[in-house]
């Protein structure tokens, strides 16, 4: 809960200076994004550059980014600190809060920008 809180009032705070920051209503919970990813590809972009990724329900996930190479990588929810967590043969486990944003999408939490995705049910992925 306090890193809930935290997490909101640091994204909603002006000296960010980008307006995306300034959309977010709130975290997810870990039974929040476990429901959201869960059998489904999201399509959006991080740090400018645009992909999909489709999340197995078994923890596996595909990321496919446009005009690169697929990568594929595991998955899953972490119920203590209400955080995703994805691994990568480059990177190992890395943590992100995922947040519900005004227009009613989501976000990556990365640092402190917000990477936008949208939701596509099941597998929309090669």
């Amino acid at each position: 809960m306090k890193r809930r809180l935290f997490m909101g009032l640091l994204l909603s705070l002006p000296a960010l200076g980008t307006a995306a920051a300034q959309t977010v209503q709130e975290t997810l919970t870990a039974p929040e994004i476990e429901a959201l990813l869960s059998g489904n590809t999201i399509v959006g972009t991080w740090s400018g550059t645009p992909y999909r990724q489709y999340y197995g329900p078994d923890g596996t996930t595909l990321y496919v980014p446009q005009d690169g190479r697929a990568d594929e990588g595991q998955w899953r929810v972490n119920a203590e600190t209400d955080e995703y967590e994805s691994w990568w043969r480059s990177t190992g486990w890395t943590p992100y809060a995922l947040a519900r944003t005004a227009d009613g999408n989501h976000a990556w939490i990365n640092g402190d920008r917000l990477e936008p995705f949208r939701v596509v049910p099941g597998r929309q992925i090669e």
